[in-house]
């Protein structure tokens, strides 16, 4: 007879630990999923030291990731096991920052991270004979009054211990939702545990309060989590919010709102890509509609996911330039576009202006032959790369929303023709890119106002209007054209997963640039 399978979140120290450890000793095949295959190595060496019963493996997991869920669920999934307990244990309290496709990091990774590996696992714990989960939670949850979405796809704010209450009032929820609409009609139990006060690693006060003598140990509560678990008595309890004395605790409305755990569960399937599924098909653009293409860069999957690497850990997190020293030279000049451009990139961190000036990578981009030759049939044989941008667009989030034309009339003079390349690096879809008016409806569209420093219009669109603009769909490695004509904006991320790009925008040799708008003091033009 098999032993049954439990998957636990969080299991190198703590109750994921402790309960860990109880659970082999019960006999069961436990997978540890963490983040640091080094802390999993020794809790494995410390479980099996313990006992010889069960058998324990680790399994790579970073909760801030969701491809990391992806790759975790899949390795699972290859073992062709059945999964009778799923304890999402994970958690942090007072960490700061974005995961990795640009969510809160703390709500990313308590709710977020768990409601995706949940999803993905459902259909493996309905197939699996008497199986369960159960969520860590804590009644910081109760505090939550209202669930403030927008602060879900922002950095992190000094005030985390609203976004760590909202994380678990979201698993709350969660629990509540799923009950309700996916296991109604199965086996599979789903709970709430409130561990109290622990001595864990959560935090230096947690870690402190072994010494001091105060709190719950890990052991403590783990044993009652099994007991839960494993304990027939406990059989009927199905969606409850229990406290360390496996007692029922009592929700509060907002807990308990059912239009509330439907609106949080079709957002988080929007903010995973699990929403509307992205098919990709081949689209062919018309020239007099100012886009043409789609052409190949021929780059192989291998050079693609290192130049994405290289971005994403070499390029947009590091200054080109000194930030003080270039702000002191664009305020002595009054070049005050450039200094808002530079102030902006330096508060998010994310440095994408420009970059072939200093970036081997991104230089190499703008010298693919198959590009160049494309350019040169619209350009001729004389030309220059007058600007490049970086764009990275994470889940939930539209980079410009505004209908816009890329003429940019105080930057160029007009003696010659101009073109824009849009690369694609990632995945370009009808949910992570950008859409496009046919020429044919320009005449609808009215100038609402200009960019102070670009000079390029924005247009005021009906709504009429925008229900037939186009997808630009892309393959990673393929890259588009577009003239000066193309109105145009992005669409918010609803893939996901980051859409990374690169627009490089080329002139004739007759063509000059009245003035600089970019984040460096030095000209950004490059003959090619």
């Amino acid at each position: 007879m098999k032993p049954p399978v439990c998957l636990i979140t969080g299991a190198s120290s703590g109750i994921g630990l402790s309960t860990a450890l109880e659970l082999a000793k019960q006999g069961y095949h436990v997978l540890m999923a963490c983040r640091s295959e080094r802390k999993a190595a020794q809790a494995i060496d410390y479980i099996e030291k313990q006992t010889n019963q069960g058998k324990v493996e680790f399994l790579p997991l970073d909760l801030a990731s969701l491809e990391s869920i992806r790759c975790c669920v899949n390795r699972f999934e290859q073992r062709q096991l059945p999964l009778n307990l799923l304890i999402n244990n994970a958690g942090i309290f007072n960490q700061s920052g974005t995961t990795e496709e640009g969510f809160e990091l703390i709500w990313g990774t308590n709710y977020l991270g768990h409601f995706l590996l949940t999803y993905l696992l459902l259909d493996k714990l309905k197939s699996s004979a008497s199986s369960q989960i159960l969520f860590i939670g804590s009644d910081v949850a109760l505090g939550s009054k209202n669930l403030d979405w927008k602060r879900w796809v922002k950095k992190t704010p000094l005030n985390f211990l609203k976004l760590y209450a909202d994380s678990k009032m979201c698993l709350l929820l969660l629990m509540r939702y799923l009950l309700q609409h996916q296991l109604q009609g199965t086996s599979v139990r789903i709970n709430t545990f409130h561990p109290g006060f622990v001595q864990s690693n959560i935090t230096i006060w947690h870690q402190l309060s072994r010494f001091l003598k105060i709190g719950n140990s890990p052991q403590k509560i783990s044993q009652n989590i099994i007991k839960f678990l494993t304990n027939t008595e406990y059989n009927a309890v199905q969606g409850q919010f229990l406290n360390r004395n496996l007692q029922p605790m009592p929700l509060t409305d907002i807990a308990i709102n059912d239009n509330l755990a439907s609106q949080l569960w079709e957002k988080s399937l929007f903010w995973t890509g699990l929403s509307n599924p992205i098919v990709q098909t081949p689209v062919q653009y018309n020239p007099e509609d100012g886009i043409w293409g789609p052409y190949s860069l021929n780059l192989t999957e291998t050079e693609l996911k290192e130049i994405q690497k290289q971005i994403f850990k070499t390029v947009l997190p590091r200054s080109p330039i000194p930030v003080l020293f270039n702000s002191y030279q664009f305020l002595k000049t009054g070049n005050f576009g450039s200094l808002i451009l530079l102030l902006i990139q330096g508060l998010k961190r994310e440095f994408h202006m420009e970059r072939h000036l200093d970036s081997p990578v991104i230089f190499e981009l703008c010298q693919n032959p198959y590009l160049l030759e494309k350019v040169r049939e619209y350009l001729g044989e004389s030309l220059f790369l007058w600007r490049s941008e970086l764009w990275v667009n994470y889940p939930a989030q539209q980079l410009i929303p505004l209908w816009h034309q890329d003429r940019y009339p105080q930057l160029l003079t007009k003696t010659g023709k101009t073109i824009h390349a849009y690369l694609a690096l990632t995945e370009v879809n009808v949910g992570n890119g950008f859409q496009y008016l046919p020429e044919k409806y320009n005449s609808l569209c009215s100038v609402k106002m200009n960019d102070p420093f670009s000079g390029n219009p924005f247009f005021e669109v009906k709504t009429d209007v925008e229900q037939l603009a186009l997808p630009v769909c892309l393959k990673p490695g393929e890259f588009i054209f577009f003239t000066d004509d193309l109105i145009h904006r992005s669409i918010c991320n609803m893939s996901g997963q980051v859409r990374l790009s690169l627009t490089l925008r080329f002139a004739e040799s007759s063509v000059k640039m009245c003035r600089n708008y970019s984040s460096h003091i030095q000209s950004p033009i490059v003959f090619l």
